[in-house]
């Protein structure tokens, strides 16, 4: 029928809209992705029906360090196992580091979904070592990845589509813009419940400090290490909920955050987090909350950059850099950009190891 709109506004920003039937079947894919998960929120039929909304003749998941370091789990689609299995990783990572133009994004920091052929014409790609050693002898054309934005800093997880014949298009990317907050949250979620698990099958031996609540947040049941830490943090023992909790979890179910709680007391934090009708709580040593741009400055600090430099790169004033950082000294405690980014470079790596020690 003519003069009849057949999209619906499902769209993030300037991103076009989706068809009436894609939007349905992504609304469709976010309300049963829980229900196709295995072991790991992305394993199991997951991928299968991810690639079903994103057609693709290989489709995988991974967590790495850098660009070609695995350090998590990698996750194949069932049946594309050994999509791959031809392939020399010893000759191929070099040309990967040297020539993937979406390997070169997300080193500078870039998350989102992106695609070959928005940096590379056809007959660019078909120019380069990259095309003729990894994807032509598949009869591949295009890939398009999607970075999560889950921190810590340096650590890549990736969703990875490549396919044959004609490019991935506007609407694949739209597709997995539109997802990227959906899997955000499977994943944390995913990793809560493991935790969650963990402490509850271990807590007699390990003392894991885990509150179970019931109806109106009352506790059913806390581990000794929770009320312990309820007690220290709180000055109360443990029978109810403080109030501090209370009211978070409130403004956590409401929507109004979705940040996990933290209490500081002298050189110590509790990190309070709810997970399925559980609160897991964690001390942790106390690091000062860097807003994301401080972060994103003093790394770039770190790397060697001069104020003149960050603002370049980061299209500010260097005065606005001098600002941030000059909060960031009062945060640390602080007085020269050595002492800053020693600081910052050990919070780094006990996040890093932190990160280490949940997925071990």
């Amino acid at each position: 029928m003519s003069g009849v709109d057949t999209s619906i506004d499902v769209s993030l920003g300037g991103m076009p809209s989706l068809a009436r039937g894609d939007a349905e079947r992504v609304l469709r894919f976010v309300a049963e992705a829980e229900s196709f998960a295995g072991d790991h929120p992305f394993a199991g039929e997951f991928l299968t029906e991810l690639g079903r909304l994103v057609p693709a003749d290989y489709v995988g998941y991974s967590d790495r360090v850098g660009c070609d370091e695995e350090d998590g789990p990698h996750i194949d689609r069932l049946g594309d196992e050994a999509f791959y299995s031809g392939l020399d990783w010893d000759e191929l990572t070099p040309v990967y580091e040297a020539e993937d133009p979406l390997a070169r994004h997300f080193r500078q920091g870039g998350f989102g979904a992106v695609k070959i052929s928005d940096r590379l014409s056809r007959r660019e790609l078909h120019r380069t070592a990259l095309y003729n050693l990894m994807l032509k002898p598949y009869g591949l054309e295009d890939s398009l990845i999607l970075r999560l934005g889950i921190p810590p800093r340096g650590v890549l997880r990736v969703f990875g589509f490549d396919r044959g014949g004609r490019g991935f298009t506007a609407r694949d990317r739209t597709v997995l813009e539109l997802l990227h907050p959906h899997l955000v949250r499977l994943r944390y979620a995913g990793e809560n419940r493991r935790r969650l698990q963990e402490a509850l099958a271990l807590h007699e031996s390990t003392r894991a400090p885990v509150v179970l609540l019931e109806a109106a947040d009352r506790i059913a049941f806390a581990t000794t290490a929770a009320c312990e830490l309820i007690e220290r943090y709180f000055g109360e023992n443990g029978v109810a909920l403080p109030d501090l909790i209370g009211s978070w979890l409130r403004e956590r179910r409401r929507g109004t955050t979705g940040e996990p709680l933290h209490v500081d007391v002298g050189d110590r934090v509790l990190v309070v987090e709810l997970v399925d009708g559980a609160v897991l709580l964690e001390e942790r040593q106390w690091r000062p909350r860097l807003t994301p741009r401080e972060r994103e400055i003093l790394g770039l600090v770190a790397e060697g950059s001069t104020n003149a430099e960050v603002a370049e790169r980061l299209w500010v004033s260097p005065g606005t850099v001098r600002k941030h950082l000059d909060n960031v000294y009062a945060k640390l405690g602080v007085h020269t950009r050595t002492a800053a980014v020693t600081h910052f470079l050990r919070f780094i790596n006990d996040e890093e190891r932190e990160l280490g020690n949940t997925s071990s």
